[in-house]
């Protein structure tokens, strides 16, 4: 199965307008998450209220560079290595790619509809980021010359930049 780019886009563009846009989503994201899954709280030290806002902003950089893969695979192979700081595990991502699922089928279903298509394309294209992040973060040595001609240090951060969940040029 191909990642549905137009079906991403157009559900994401609708998760920011509906139900409370993406503080909405990132907040009830976070409480499910929590709930479900305890075992990952420990892992995160910034309190939800900071910790959606950079977790929907990596997601929009995703959705704005589906079409830019260039762009998109250094950026997520930073972002793996990045969470090995953080502590995450292979086990972890289909903890957040079930969850972020499920609450978009959630947020999305308030207002409008989500639909088994929309499910599908969402699982895919986690499934595919997941697959390049843990990819990096087990073979961090690979990526390095990759990074550095992005910006990015061999820890997956750029030494000026406070922000690198953001992808730079990325606007969903």
């Amino acid at each position: 199965m191909a990642i549905n780019v137009e079906l991403l886009t157009e559900t994401f563009q609708r998760a920011k307008a509906e139900n409370g846009g993406l503080h909405s989503l990132g907040m009830r994201f976070y409480q499910r998450l929590f709930e479900k899954y305890p075992a990952v709280k420990p892992l995160f030290s910034t309190p939800p209220e900071e910790q959606h806002k950079k977790l929907m902003a990596s997601l929009s950089s995703i959705v704005a560079a589906l079409t830019a893969p260039d762009r998109m695979l250094p950026y997520l192979r930073a972002m793996g290595i990045r969470h090995l700081k953080y502590k995450t595990e292979s086990a972890h991502y289909p903890a957040v790619a079930e969850n972020l699922v499920a609450v978009l089928s959630e947020h999305l279903s308030k207002e409008g509809v989500w639909t088994d298509e929309m499910k599908a394309a969402w699982e895919e294209a986690l499934n595919v980021v997941a697959s390049v992040m843990i990819e990096a973060a087990d073979n961090p040595e690979k990526y390095t010359a990759e990074l550095a001609a992005m910006g990015y240090q061999a820890d997956g951060f750029k030494a000026s930049d406070p922000e690198p969940w953001v992808l730079a040029g990325a606007k969903a």
